[in-house]
């Protein structure tokens, strides 16, 4: 099936597109979405670039691996036949900005897994409960309780990058 290719050509879908799907503003709106989009990409890129920082000396202080980044992005959209040249550039961008948001996203989590492994307050439908998250002791626990749990290893049982080697 990947090397079958369609009897309409991706143009005729994005024609059809946009009868189904029409734009407020009319042609103001892909002007505003794109400085939308690159007024994004200003705010992220420092971010990013703080968090390459952040996540080799933070981890490097505490003696543990840091978290690898590279499985969080995978540039092949461009490899994609039908797409043109400008839409390969918003793929590998849109890929750039998720792969860079979950990465940061992992790595803290992961300093919450560590260091404050204790679940929130909120009903099971709540958008913050993760399933990482049912290990951590529950909101209402003891001192006793997180005593165990800490003597028990659990906060690194439920730890996603190894402790390095001394």
């Amino acid at each position: 099936m990947a090397g079958n290719k369609s009897n309409i050509s991706y143009y005729h879908f994005l024609r059809n597109q946009k009868k189904v799907h029409k734009q407020r503003l009319g042609f103001l709106a892909p002007i505003l979405g794109l400085m939308l989009i690159l007024g994004f990409a200003v705010f992220l890129f420092p971010l990013f670039l703080y968090m390459l920082l952040f996540n080799r000396v933070y981890f490097w202080v505490r003696n543990q691996n840091p978290i690898d980044r590279k499985p969080y992005y995978r540039y092949d959209r461009h490899r994609v036949p039908h797409l043109g040249w400008m839409d390969k550039v918003w793929c590998e961008y849109c890929e750039w900005a998720n792969g860079s948001l979950q990465w940061i996203s992992d790595v803290v989590n992961e300093i919450e897994r560590r260091y404050c492994p204790i679940q929130n307050q909120c009903d099971p439908h709540c958008s913050k409960v993760k399933d990482w998250r049912s290990a951590f002791l529950p909101h209402d626990h003891s001192l006793t309780d997180l005593e165990k749990y800490m003597h028990e290893g659990g906060y690194e049982a439920i730890s996603v990058a190894e402790k390095k080697e001394p």
